[in-house]
């Protein structure tokens, strides 16, 4: 098995590994997403947005769904894509900048614990985000600035029970190794989101299983 496989057991993310990594992806890293631009589609599909509205785009990496989200909410709506890779940000920042929806589309480049939004999310996109889902923190400050009932998808990978899909879970550690910093809560990557969307459902399954599909709505606090 790879280093950055071994280094990924360790029991949580590691913001200084996860910038490292994405700075050697950023520039290759669109070639990469061919297998998932239809799950992509399907994750947007499912917040079933609306003009006007606010959605978070959550560690949306080289900016592939801004766009797409701008669209859905139309030009009085408002996406705030939150990126903590300078580098990965830089890319889909002149993905936006080309795009005739940009006044829409709000970039920042933050880890998203640290993030500052001045707005609530009527939505939220989490697409291939399994670091931010095991950071405790980072969840409970995106539920904050989330309004009650807002409606939340989740896309990303995960390992199958062990006792009959080790070998995939191995070919799944060796494919992801550089794009987690830690495989800690694949088994259940939305654990913590649960805790603040009761009704999070798994509504669909990619890839033999190894590709998921959940959404739910915040609860009303």
């Amino acid at each position: 098995m790879k280093l950055a496989a071994i280094q990924n057991l360790r029991n949580g993310p590691d913001r200084d590994a996860a910038l490292a990594r994405y700075r050697a992806l950023a520039f290759r890293y669109d070639s990469t997403c061919d297998g998932i631009l239809s799950i992509r589609r399907t994750a947007i599909d499912s917040l079933a947005l609306r003009g006007g509205e606010t959605v978070f785009d959550v560690a949306c990496g080289t900016g592939a769904t801004l766009l797409e989200l701008a669209e859905r909410v139309g030009s009085a709506g408002t996406v705030i894509g939150v990126e903590q890779s300078p580098e990965m940000a830089a890319v889909a920042r002149t993905r936006v900048a080309d795009a005739h929806s940009a006044a829409q589309v709000l970039l920042q480049v933050a880890a998203v614990e640290e993030a500052s939004f001045d707005t609530r999310a009527d939505a939220l996109l989490f697409c291939y985000t399994h670091d931010v889902l095991q950071h405790p923190r980072a969840v409970a400050h995106l539920m904050r600035h989330a309004k009650p009932g807002a409606r939340v998808a989740v896309v990303g990978i995960r390992f199958l029970p062990w006792w009959w899909g080790a070998p995939i879970n191995l070919y799944t550690a060796v494919s992801i190794r550089h794009h987690v910093t830690t495989y800690r809560g694949l088994r259940d990557p939305c654990h913590a989101l649960r805790g603040y969307c009761s009704d999070l459902r798994l509504v669909r399954s990619f890839h033999a299983g190894t590709s998921y599909l959940a959404a739910g709505t915040v609860d009303s606090r």
